[in-house]
């Protein structure tokens, strides 16, 4: 039996509690000088990013200056790697506000597939109620607000800001948002210019804000910042909406059951269908690209634990189309 040195021995360590990668960092470990140690050592650890370290981790985000009164936590999970270049996907909560656990509800696929997960959490205190989060703040007091205090604004400003701090070098992200989260994600992709954005999925919404301009906001466009020709537009975006197959239960306390709402369905599934219908008849009218899908997911219910490894999957796929 081999017996490893001392030198070995430290070099294992440090692999298992940086889950390095590098073989010719390796390489050069195992066999470079004792005297280049310590300085081999501190370029592996400046390698692994103090703000998205490997793992799970936090971070405050107050870098945009329209919303530094609000700083928000931002939960993130970093597979066993040390390429900056991996795919970043933003994952938005539902109206828990547990954006932890939805972080870790990806752990699993962001292993398998190597992406980085960014979860930011609007915390019930900045953002009390479905006028601050799942509105994305659009209106207050009856009124449209400064665009530049949406927020919506934070998924665009924290990619911007993991780029700048060289976290990420990547040029787009997807964005997933489950039940209120969902709300958050398929209204910032009719709201907002979301230049880095590669695609949207909105999975088991409770209500939308759907493509019928006759219809007031927030059920529809009529009075909403947006025009026919912006919504061409629109249909252009690559957006995935998920439904679970099971999501039917027209007596769920947290479901939405104004007479607007009840007009797009009595649960979340049938509400989703009649969102994607509708949108899709109306590309159809106009003669328009319409790059939304649908995915139905048997055997599934209201739940982000079990959606995530689908929208995980989509998520993957659509990097390769």
């Amino acid at each position: 039996m081999i017996k490893n040195t001392p030198l070995q021995l430290d070099i294992n360590k440090l692999i298992n509690i940086l889950h390095f990668k590098n073989i010719f960092l390796l390489f050069l470990l195992l066999g470079g000088c004792s005297d280049k140690k310590d300085e081999i050592i501190e370029e592996v650890k400046n390698q692994v990013s103090k703000l998205v370290p490997l793992g799970y981790s936090k971070f405050i985000f107050d870098q945009y200056e329209p919303l530094a009164n609000k700083p928000i936590d931002v939960h993130t999970y970093l597979p066993d790697t040390t390429d900056i270049q991996l795919p970043v996907l933003f994952v938005i909560h539902g109206n828990a506000r547990n954006a932890k656990d939805y972080c870790f509800a990806f752990v699993e696929s962001a292993q398998k597939y190597n992406f980085l997960v960014i979860c930011p959490e609007f915390d019930v205190l900045q953002f009390p109620t479905s006028q601050e989060f799942q509105l994305g703040g659009l209106f207050k007091d009856d009124q449209l607000a400064d665009s530049t205090k949406w927020a919506f604004n934070y998924i665009e400003e924290i990619f911007s800001y993991l780029k700048k701090e060289n976290v990420i070098t990547n040029t787009s992200y997807g964005i997933y948002g489950h039940s209120a989260g969902s709300q958050f994600t398929h209204r910032l992709a009719l709201f907002t210019k979301s230049n880095n954005a590669s695609i949207f999925i909105a999975a088991n919404a409770g209500w939308y804000t759907t493509v019928d301009f006759t219809e007031a906001f927030p059920y529809g466009l009529k009075n909403a910042p947006i025009n026919e020709k912006q919504l061409i537009e629109k249909f252009k975006y690559p957006m995935t909406i998920i439904l679970g197959e099971n999501d039917t239960d027209p007596n769920d306390s947290s479901l939405r059951k104004t007479e607007q709402a009840m007009r797009q369905g009595i649960h979340r599934f049938d509400r989703g269908n009649y969102f994607f219908d509708m949108a899709k008849e109306r590309a159809d009218q106009l003669g328009v690209t319409f790059n939304w899908k649908i995915e139905t997911v048997p055997n599934v219910g209201h739940s982000n634990t079990k959606i995530a490894p689908v929208a995980a999957q989509i998520f993957i796929s659509s990097l390769n189309n």
